[in-house]
C-alpha cells in the first residue's frame, strides 16, 4: 500500500515537468516620463510538460493588495503556439502611462506584480504558474520633476454626432456612473470649446439630413450656454469632404467657378445668419475640411490643375467670414499634420494661385497616429507647426487629433505629449475629433469614450496641469470649507459646509500639483501619508484654497 501510494504522488511529477519563470525586467524601478510614458520589457522562461509540441503563455501585469490579492489589471498579453523546450527565453514588452499611478502613489500595501501562466501543450489549460511569491517586484516612479507648459490653450472636441447619436437613444455617464449632459460633462475634463461639422445639403446623402444649418444651431446653442467657444467646420459638400473626397453639393453640379464662387459665399453666409439669429458668433470658422488636394472636385482640386479654382473657392469662404465679422478666425485645415512638404505643397501652391493671405488667420492641423508611430508623428507636426508660423506668419492648432479606442492609456499619452508639444509651439488648441463615438458608433474606432457612456482615460489628458500660482493664493476666509486634524501626519479630512465637494487639489509650496482628488461628498478624508513633511496648499472646488502642515 505504501508503495502505491508514492507512485501516484510523484506520477504528476513524472508526466508534467513544465515550469515558467520571470526572470527580470528590463528596468526596475521602471522610469515612467510624464510626456512619452514608458515600456516595461519583461523577462521569462520557460520549460514545456514532456511530450509538448508548443505552449500558449499567459503575462500580465497586475495590482495586488498587501495580502498578495488581486486589485486590478494594467496590462496583459497571451502568447500562442510558442516553441516546446527546455529552460525556453523570451520577451515581452507593456507600455506603462503616465496615467498609471506610481508605486508611491498605490494605496498602502498595495504593489505592481507581474504573473505568468503557462499552458500545456495545444490548448489553455494551466500547468505552471509565476506570481509574487517568486517574481521580482516592480516599482515604478518619475523623478524627472518635469513642468508642464502654463501656456494657455483651447482645449476642445468636435461633438457633431451628439444629437444623431442621443436620437438612437445614447446617454452620457461620468466615471462614477452618473448620467449627465454631454457639454457640462466636457467642461469636467476642462474642454472649453465645441467643433461643429455642417453639410449643405445632407439630406441628399448617407448622413440623412444631420448636420445640417438647423443641426448645427441646435447644437451651438447648447454650447453657448455652457459659455464654451464654438469651431464651425464647413464641408462644401453633401456629406464627407476630407483629403480621399471633395465632392460637390449636388445642387451645385453643373455650376460655373463663378457661379461655384457665389455657392461658396451664399452658404457661408447662410450659416453664419443662422447662428446669428440665436445670437451665437462662433469664435472659429474653418473654410473647407482637410482640403489636402483641394476643394470641390473636380475644378477645384489642385493635384490635377484645379490649384487657381482651389485659391478662388477658398478666397469666396474667407472673404464671407471677414465681411461678416472681423473679429472671426478663418481657418485652412489639411489633414497630415507631421507632413511638412505637403502642407508647403498646398500653402505655397494656393499662394502661388493668388491666396488672400490677409484674411487667413490658422492653419489647422489634422494628426490621426497608432501605437506603433504616435512619439514620431507629434514630434513631427511639432516641427511643422514651427516652420508653418515662421514660414506663413499665421497661427496654429490641431482641428482634429484621434487614438485608437482600444488603447486608453497610450491614448491618454498620445494626448498629453500632443498638448504639451502644442503649447511649446504657442499654438491655439487642440480638438479631439469625435472623442463620444463608442459601441462600434458608425464603425469608428477612435473615440475616447468607454462603452458604458463614460469618458474614457484618455480624456484625463486635458485636464489642467498648471501649476497654482502661490504668491496670487487667497487663503480661505469664506467659512465654507475646514480642514482636520491640522497639522496632521497621516490623514486630513475636508468638511465642506454648504456645498458637495467635487474637486480637490493639492499644491506643494513651488507650486506643484502633488495630488488631485474627486470627490462628491459633504466630507473627504485624504491620505497625505506619502507627501513629505512640510507646507502645503489645498485648493477646494477651484474657488478656495486652505493651508495645511504635513507634520511626522
Amino acid at each position: 500500500m505504501k508503495r502505491i501510494l508514492i507512485i501516484l504522488l510523484f506520477f504528476p511529477f513524472l508526466a508534467f515537468s513544465q515550469a515558467i519563470e520571470i526572470v527580470s525586467y528590463g528596468e526596475n524601478p521602471l522610469e515612467v516620463d510624464p510626456l512619452i510614458g514608458a515600456d516595461l520589457t519583461i523577462n521569462y522562461k520557460y520549460t514545456s510538460e514532456v511530450g509538448s509540441t508548443g505552449n500558449n503563455i499567459y503575462i500580465g501585469l497586475e495590482i495586488l493588495d498587501a495580502t498578495n490579492n488581486y486589485v486590478s489589471t494594467v496590462a496583459e498579453i497571451t502568447l500562442t503556439n510558442l516553441s516546446a523546450g527546455t529552460n525556453k527565453e523570451g520577451n515581452i514588452s507593456f507600455f506603462i502611462g503616465s496615467s498609471n499611478a506610481l508605486s508611491a502613489a498605490l494605496p498602502t500595501g498595495n504593489y505592481y506584480q507581474v504573473k505568468a501562466i503557462l499552458y500545456a501543450s495545444g490548448g489553455f489549460t494551466a500547468n505552471a504558474f509565476a506570481g509574487y511569491w517568486n517574481t521580482p517586484l516592480l516599482t515604478i516612479q518619475n523623478t524627472s520633476n518635469y513642468q508642464f507648459s502654463t501656456n494657455i490653450i483651447a482645449k476642445g472636441a468636435d461633438i457633431s454626432w451628439m444629437t444623431e447619436m442621443e436620437s438612437d437613444n445614447f446617454i452620457w455617464k461620468d466615471t462614477q456612473g452618473n448620467t449627465k449632459e454631454l457639454l457640462p460633462l466636457l467642461k469636467e475634463y476642462n474642454l472649453d470649446a465645441v467643433r461643429l461639422r455642417v453639410w449643405v445639403n445632407p439630406e441628399n446623402s448617407g448622413a440623412k439630413g444631420w448636420c445640417d444649418i438647423d443641426d448645427l444651431v441646435n447644437k451651438a446653442v447648447l454650447a453657448k450656454a455652457q459659455n464654451m467657444d464654438i469651431m464651425v467646420c464647413i464641408h462644401y459638400s453633401d456629406w464627407w469632404a476630407d483629403p480621399g473626397k471633395q465632392n460637390k453639393p449636388e445642387a451645385w453640379l453643373g455650376f460655373s467657378i463663378s457661379e461655384l464662387e457665389t455657392a461658396v459665399k451664399n452658404h457661408t453666409t447662410a450659416i453664419l445668419s443662422a447662428l446669428n439669429d440665436k445670437g451665437i458668433t462662433p469664435k472659429w470658422v474653418q473654410v473647407g475640411n482637410e482640403t489636402n488636394n483641394g476643394i470641390l472636385w473636380e475644378d477645384g482640386k489642385a493635384s490635377t490643375g484645379g490649384f487657381a479654382n482651389y485659391a478662388k473657392f477658398i478666397n469666396a469662404g474667407l472673404k464671407t467670414v471677414k465681411n461678416y465679422n472681423t473679429n472671426i478666425k478663418t481657418i485652412l485645415n489639411l489633414a497630415n499634420g507631421n507632413d511638412n512638404e505637403l502642407y508647403k505643397w498646398n500653402i505655397g501652391g494656393l499662394i502661388d494661385n493668388g491666396l488672400n493671405q490677409n484674411q487667413l488667420d490658422i492653419i489647422g492641423m489634422s494628426l490621426y497616429p497608432d501605437e506603433n508611430n504616435w512619439k514620431t508623428l507629434v514630434e513631427d507636426t511639432y516641427n511643422n507647426m514651427l516652420d508653418l508660423k515662421a514660414r506663413y506668419n499665421k497661427d496654429v492648432l490641431m482641428a482634429e487629433v484621434g487614438f485608437e479606442n482600444s488603447k486608453p492609456v497610450i491614448a491618454h499619452q498620445f494626448l498629453t505629449y500632443m498638448i504639451e508639444k502644442t503649447k511649446q509651439a504657442a499654438g491655439l488648441g487642440v480638438f479631439y475629433w469625435e472623442p463620444i463615438a463608442h459601441k462600434n458608433w458608425k464603425s469608428y474606432s477612435k473615440g475616447a469614450w468607454n462603452n458604458d457612456g463614460s469618458p474614457s482615460i484618455a480624456m484625463n489628458a486635458f485636464l489642467d496641469r498648471n501649476t497654482l500660482h502661490i504668491e496670487n493664493v487667497k487663503i480661505d476666509t469664506s467659512g465654507l470649507f475646514e480642514i482636520f486634524p491640522n497639522p496632521s501626519s497621516d490623514t486630513i479630512t475636508i468638511n465642506s459646509l454648504k456645498t458637495a465637494l467635487n474637486s480637490i487639489s493639492i499644491y506643494d509650496v513651488n507650486g506643484k500639483l502633488v495630488q488631485k482628488i474627486k470627490a462628491e461628498e459633504m466630507l473627504k478624508k485624504i491620505d497625505i501619508s506619502k507627501l513629505e513633511i512640510g507646507i502645503y496648499f489645498i485648493n477646494i472646488n477651484k474657488k478656495e484654497t486652505l493651508k495645511f502642515i504635513k507634520s511626522k
